[in-house]
């Protein structure tokens, strides 16, 4: 009979520690991720005793379907190309580097983020009706403003992108 052989254990990677650039990046896609779960506009009717109305990121409801999901698949990427980088180092990936990939993907969640915030959101319906000669005509106003999850999905694209630039910019350096 044959002992079995004893594995030694194997050390654990000398000092792993994960670049603050690469760190930001992560951060600012688990924001973006986290956060498009709350309110990403909040609309207020204007009329009595009426509550306001919070949709998320993730609803069909006034225009946020579906580039507000490629904003999340954005944040989903930059947590992947964070990681990646800080694994394997700024590697080639479809002919671009890691270092530019996560800027592209922060630059577009940014823009697209800034747009959203900077678009009216209120509106105004009236409707008119006509009886027995007489005009009835009746408005509503319906206030919109960018919710707090949306607010703090644009800071987490910002920190993504302060991190994606400081990537690039070392990069440069090296």
């Amino acid at each position: 009979m044959t002992e079995p052989s004893i594995q030694q254990p194997t050390a654990p990677p000398a000092d792993m520690r994960i670049p603050i650039s690469d760190a930001l990046v992560m951060l600012g896609g688990v924001m973006i991720l986290g956060f498009s779960f709350g309110p990403f506009v909040s609309y207020q009717p204007a009329t009595r005793n009426s509550t306001a109305l919070d949709y998320s990121a993730w609803e069909w409801i006034g225009f946020l379907a579906p580039l507000t999901w490629f904003v999340v698949v954005g944040g989903l990427l930059l947590l992947a190309l964070g990681l990646s980088r800080a694994l394997n180092g700024d590697r080639s990936l479809l002919t671009f580097r890691t270092s530019q990939l996560q800027l592209v993907v922060a630059a577009y969640a940014v823009s697209v983020l800034i747009g959203y915030a900077l678009t009216e959101k209120s509106s105004e319906t009236t409707s008119s009706a006509e009886f027995m000669g007489a005009r009835l005509q009746v408005g509503a106003t319906t206030v919109g403003e960018f919710g707090w999850g949306g607010v703090l999905m644009l800071v987490g694209a910002l920190v993504a992108l302060v991190g994606a630039l400081l990537n690039l910019m070392r990069r440069g350096e090296g």
